[in-house]
């Protein structure tokens, strides 16, 4: 996959589940996928089935979702399923709000069967829109009253809120070009989750950042700053530390003083 292209040039999947519970981990498990794949922003394919979970929904999961074990008895299994879903997903962007659930429970499943993981990008609507929006609640109803889109259908039933999410992604998508945030590597390098190539490039950025500090050498970077505005400077960086399992980087800028920034939200750093 290219990542240097344009966010509207690569194919999107707007995913979203519905489950027995809260924690894959401690055995809930899936009872219904919605996936809509998009391509230069029109829908080109959709995905939509019930799942038989193999156990009893959670009257919390149930309270949420609606759906009863009765209409479950007879869905078919994951397993079942899981070839048409993978092929569903691959060669696309996985994008969904709180993606970390989603794929979560989708790689536990695929990880207690003894298949390979799924390795594909995702972009987190949720933290997109935690970052350039001033709500009171940032949840995927309270997100999109904000756009005023329609939302008769309700929420929580999968394909619905794939729906909904997708269209609350296009109308961030615009103030993020605002921001001249605008390639598929800055969208994932900021929400993706668990990216081995953003790994990777973040890797070789921190050991170019640790030479420029050893040699006292300024640097020509550009960065998502903590104003969430796209900016390019001359800085001297100073020390890389990190806060909450992520790496940051101090720098100094001759006229604002030092600062700090994760260094996911550094697109660039090369030599002045």
């Amino acid at each position: 996959m290219d990542f240097t292209k344009n966010i509207n040039e690569v194919d999107l999947v707007f995913l979203d589940l519905e489950t027995t519970g809260l924690n894959a981990v401690f055995g809930d498990s899936i009872c219904e996928i919605g996936a809509i794949k998009v391509r230069n922003g029109e829908i080109i394919d959709k995905y939509s089935s019930l799942i038989n979970p193999g156990k009893p929904v959670s009257k919390r999961s149930f309270d949420v979702h609606k759906i009863s074990d009765k209409e479950l008895k007879d869905a078919p299994f994951f397993e079942e399923l899981c070839d048409d879903v993978i092929k569903f997903l691959q060669g696309s962007v996985i994008c969904a709000y709180n993606v970390q659930f989603d794929i979560g429970f989708i790689e536990s499943y695929l990880k207690n069967h003894g298949r390979a993981c799924l390795n594909l990008p995702t972009i987190d609507i949720l933290s997109m829109a935690r970052d350039v929006l001033k709500l009171s609640r940032y949840n995927l109803d309270a997100v999109a009253k904000f756009f005023e889109i329609d939302c008769s259908e309700g929420f929580h039933r999968a394909l619905i809120d794939a729906e909904i999410a997708r269209e609350v992604f296009f109308n961030l998508i615009s103030i993020y070009k605002e921001k001249k945030i605008e390639t598929l590597y800055e969208f994932v390098s900021l929400y993706g989750w668990a990216e081995d190539i953003i790994k990777l490039g973040e890797n070789k950025r921190i050991a170019f950042l640790k030479e420029a500090i050893d040699k006292n050498l300024n640097i020509n970077m550009k960065f998502f700053s903590i104003n969430n505005i796209l900016e390019e400077k001359v800085v001297m960086p100073l020390r890389i530390f990190q806060e909450n399992r992520e790496f940051c980087l101090l720098f100094q800028e001759e006229k604002y003083g030092s600062s700090n920034i994760s260094i996911n939200r550094i697109f660039k750093a090369e030599p002045f």
